[in-house]
């Protein structure tokens, strides 16, 4: 006869500071983590209760993986894997940066949602090559409000210069005395355009995964950079 010990650790903070909590109505056993507080099972019948495949959901997303890639490979309903990614989109927050910046390149990047040509969506966000930070961004059209939109959510910034191409809406909407037109000062914002093409499936110009719902679209977005801020 031989014993075997488990060791359990909290799926939510990897915490090993675990105790019994009761059993559940299925019963097994239930547990909590006392640094958390979360409560857990050791083992789900249902793939998506399991915080586990929750983490490995996000992260797929933020790592080229499609909605139907990650159900074929983690075994979770279609359904259940959209509810897990609108709950932690809601956790999200758009960039809340402040202090002075002495050089932003801006661009803006075509996307779709839902139709390739009537559902065109522009994806305009600033860039600070130095902090290696996504300052803020905007999803709408490619034209003057749009512009503007980005402009305002900067306007608590103090920014010395802005770095951009030739698009006309900067000219506009950025002071000439802080605006740069270069292609050669907005090298490290190009980059990050191929970052968010390489990374998020949706994103990719020839692709057959793309955002049905413009708050899937905006969440996924706005995951990626948050992603990208914490790195």
């Amino acid at each position: 006869m031989c014993e075997i010990i488990v060791k359990v650790s909290c799926p939510h903070c990897e915490s090993a500071k675990i105790k019994k909590n009761g059993i559940k109505k299925t019963g097994k056993q239930n547990f909590q983590c006392k640094d958390c507080k979360k409560q857990f099972q050791y083992f789900y019948k249902n793939q998506g209760a399991d915080p586990k495949n929750h983490r490995l959901v996000t992260s797929m997303t933020l790592n080229g993986s499609g909605i139907r890639d990650i159900q074929r490979v983690l075994g979770i309903s279609i359904r259940c894997i959209l509810f897990i990614l609108r709950t932690w989109f809601k956790k999200i927050e758009e960039p809340e940066v402040s202090g002075h910046y002495s050089q932003v390149q801006i661009d803006e990047m075509w996307t779709f949602v839902k139709h390739r040509k009537a559902g065109k969506r522009w994806f305009w966000y600033a860039y600070d090559a130095q902090s290696g930070k996504i300052l803020a961004f905007h999803i709408g059209k490619r034209n003057d409000a749009a512009c503007k939109s980005l402009m305002k959510k900067l306007s608590h910034l103090t920014i010395d210069t802005f770095c951009t191409d030739d698009w006309r809406s900067y000219k506009k909407h950025i002071p000439k005395d802080k605006h740069i037109i270069s292609k050669d000062k907005t090298t490290n914002i190009e980059r990050r355009n191929r970052d968010f093409r390489t990374h998020i499936k949706r994103l990719c110009r020839e692709t057959v995964c793309f955002s049905k719902k413009d708050d899937m679209h905006f969440g996924i977005i706005k995951a990626y950079v948050m992603f990208r801020n914490a790195a």
